[in-house]
């Protein structure tokens, strides 16, 4: 069940493809994603369905019978499952899904130039100057996978972007301390981190 799926949601851009995979998520989904105003919005909200249907599938669960209930800081879960977890992101083209048998937080940003405020931000003194004293190729690389690294842990604990990024070690250091944080860049320009107490799960690119 340990596994990470990806889609790409430029191929919504296909009208057939996009009422297809509508077709396999729930009602109340489908309301979510045609509340949006704009297509990228509405084709993120029918890819992370699509995913978790994909993902209840796998569990041996029924993507249309599930309840999904959602945290204080919008964390979605099975409340009927409490031994299945997932966790979504999206960014860009892509939207990524997570799916575990012990609680999990994914995020994926797509890479792109940073203002220095936003690294002042989300960094904290001791990740600053590794940042800093890194080539300039290499930051970028840096900044990302620890933001992602910070919000997928957010998203494990599930409060949300509720507090600094540059702050959150040291509020979290044990907790932080006892998880595996795992990156991938097979998605060109993009970094993928997931947080969790598990081994390093597969991959899987989903295919429409």
């Amino acid at each position: 069940m340990n596994k990470i799926y990806v889609l790409n949601i430029k191929k919504f851009n296909d009208p057939d493809i996009y009422m297809e995979a509508r077709r396999h998520i729930s009602e109340e989904r489908i309301k979510k994603a045609d509340s949006m105003a704009r297509m990228q919005g509405k084709f993120r909200s029918v890819g992370a369905g699509y995913l978790i249907s994909i993902g209840l599938e796998d569990a041996g669960l029924s993507p249309f019978d599930e309840r999904i209930a959602y945290s204080t800081y919008g964390k979605p879960y099975l409340p009927d499952h409490p031994d299945v977890h997932f966790n979504v992101s999206h960014s860009g083209n892509y939207v990524v899904c997570a799916f575990a048998d012990k609680t999990v937080g994914i995020d994926i940003e797509e890479i792109h130039d940073i203002k220095p405020s936003l690294v002042k931000y989300a960094l904290n003194k001791q990740e600053f100057t590794m940042y800093d004293n890194l080539p300039e190729s290499e930051r970028l690389n840096f900044f990302f996978e620890n933001w992602t690294g910070k919000e997928a842990f957010l998203k494990h604990i599930a409060k949300g972007l509720s507090v600094r990024p540059s702050e959150i070690y040291a509020k979290y250091e044990e907790k932080i301390n006892a998880l595996n944080f795992y990156n991938w860049h097979d998605i060109p320009g993009y970094v993928i981190t997931l947080c969790s107490a598990m081994e390093k799960p597969d991959l899987t690119e989903v295919e429409l």
